[in-house]
């Protein structure tokens, strides 16, 4: 009887959960909480660390406020800081990614490196929330190290997908995807409310609120990371063995290239203008948020709860955005709904970046703020949902880490050319703009291909194609050393 109990019991546990009892997928929610919750945290970070930056020298005045100033600090505006910050963690993350890849795949440490992750960040996060005017500049320097520590995070925790795809089929995946998305996006919007409703009841300044920001996140964190490391993921096992001769660092960059000439041989029309348009529109989107908290800090005179409430707007806006796309989906392929995606996004930056001029808009920004997290949500639809159908399952460890590659090799260049614009007294305006660029030569690669059918047909094909000649050639030197022998 008690057994019976304890089954039930353990049933309606694992029906709560959403995931029928699997662990791994329990540990990967809790990774995209984890990984919402540092997002949303950013935001608050980031307008300290500008407003410090600013008050430094003297641009700042007696109430609070950012002036127009063209003093520097450590030989750079103290509205580059944020951009600068990321050109460092992007050119970091670039060279790294093979390096950090091959461990993942070649050694049996994937969950230490995980765990190592998780544990510096929470630290980070913790000290940082003692961010002061003595403090800033040590502080904008663990920013750029826990950015960088986040993409070593996030590789880690996207290794365990394609196992755990391998494992419930793809029905249950179609399934718990939708709920990893719902979870970051849920507790990263709660966190906003949470420090915007304390920072509105306290009356707090910008430096205030991100030090509330940060105790709390690093309390999160070490809740739901610390269930997602040392709960829930197993340790893993290494993917493939070292090839021989070779360290991490070349085995890396090695199947790095092995992949990329695969995909210029294999899939010239489906996979490899697909994954040149995710190179681009990933630098254009990703710099865009960055500019974002920088422009509305600077030329709007937006404080950081003011900020706050913006992106507030966007992750809320995300979700209808993501409901658009599947619907517009169905009307058309996924590669056309990508690239009116696009340029809708395009426009949307466009428009925004002239019509938010200066302090007097506000209104406007937040307006925006709905129309680009419309875009988002549409954005991040399509695109996974796009590479998940054109990725041959037989070279899904190696496609999977390429498309990691592509969305951070350029991550580095648009907030670099924001920041030589802004240094040669350039209006932010144009800084904004020139993000533009990037999505349009991303549309262009989409129109480089053909119709989706037949990059379907070439990318389903090529992959029984390339498993054929593997096996031909694992044959042909079998045979050859028999005839040695």
């Amino acid at each position: 009887m008690s057994e019976g109990a304890d089954k039930m019991s353990e049933e309606k546990q694992s029906s709560c959960s959403g995931f029928e009892g699997n662990v791994v997928a329990k540990g990967y929610t809790m990774n995209t909480i984890g990984r919402g919750l540092v997002i949303a945290t950013n935001v608050f970070m980031s307008t300290s660390l500008l407003y410090l930056a600013s008050e430094e020298v003297g641009c700042i005045d007696g109430e609070g406020n950012s002036i127009d100033c063209d003093n520097k600090v450590y030989g750079f505006r103290p509205s580059s800081l944020l951009t600068n910050i990321a050109v460092i963690t992007g050119l970091l993350a670039a060279f790294l990614n093979p390096i950090v890849g091959a461990i993942i795949d070649f050694t049996d440490h994937r969950h230490a490196l995980g765990c190592a992750a998780s544990v510096a960040m929470i630290l980070i996060q913790a000290i940082q929330s003692y961010t002061v005017s003595s403090t800033w500049f040590p502080m904008a320097i663990l920013q750029a190290a826990v950015v960088f520590i986040f993409e070593v995070f996030l590789m880690t925790a996207y290794a365990y997908l394609p196992e755990l795809a391998q494992e419930v089929g793809e029905e249950k995946m179609k399934n718990f995807s939708p709920k990893f998305i719902m979870s970051q996006f849920f507790f990263q919007s709660m966190h906003l409310v949470i420090v915007l409703a304390i920072s509105i009841a306290l009356n707090t300044s910008t430096v205030v609120t991100a030090q509330i920001s940060q105790g709390l996140v690093s309390v999160f964190l070490s809740v739901f990371l610390g269930l997602a490391w040392f709960k829930y993921l197993p340790k893993a096992k290494a993917k493939r063995p070292l090839p021989e001769g070779k360290s991490l660092y070349t085995a890396g960059f090695s199947q790095l290239f092995h992949t990329i000439r695969l995909i210029n041989q294999e899939y010239k029309n489906s996979l490899r203008p697909y994954l040149l348009a995710v190179t681009f529109a990933e630098a254009g989107v990703n710099a865009f948020i960055v500019c974002a908290v920088t422009y509305m800090n600077e030329v709007i005179k937006m404080n950081s709860t003011e900020t706050g409430v913006a992106f507030l707007i966007v992750l809320v806006s995300i979700i209808p955005g993501a409901k658009f796309s599947e619907f517009v989906t169905t009307k058309m392929s996924m590669k056309n709904s990508w690239r009116i995606n696009l340029f809708y996004y395009s426009i949307a930056t466009g428009i925004g970046a002239w019509l938010m001029k200066d302090e007097s808009s506000k209104i406007i920004t937040y307006i925006m703020s709905m129309f680009w997290g419309l875009g988002l949500g549409w954005y991040y639809s399509v695109q996974t949902a796009s590479f998940s159908v054109l990725m041959p399952q037989e070279q899904a460890t190696e496609l999977s880490g390429l498309f990691s590659f592509c969305g951070i090799v350029l991550s580095w260049l648009p907030p670099l050319v924001f920041t030589i614009m802004n240094e040669s007294g350039i209006h932010m305006r144009y800084g904004v703009l020139h993000l533009v660029a990037y999505l349009l030569i991303a549309i262009l690669f989409l129109s480089a291909m053909p119709d989706w059918d037949e990059v379907l047909t070439e990318s389903h094909l090529k992959s029984i194609d390339t498993t054929a000649e593997n096996k031909r050639e694992e044959s042909s030197s079998h045979q050859e050393e028999i005839g040695k022998c």
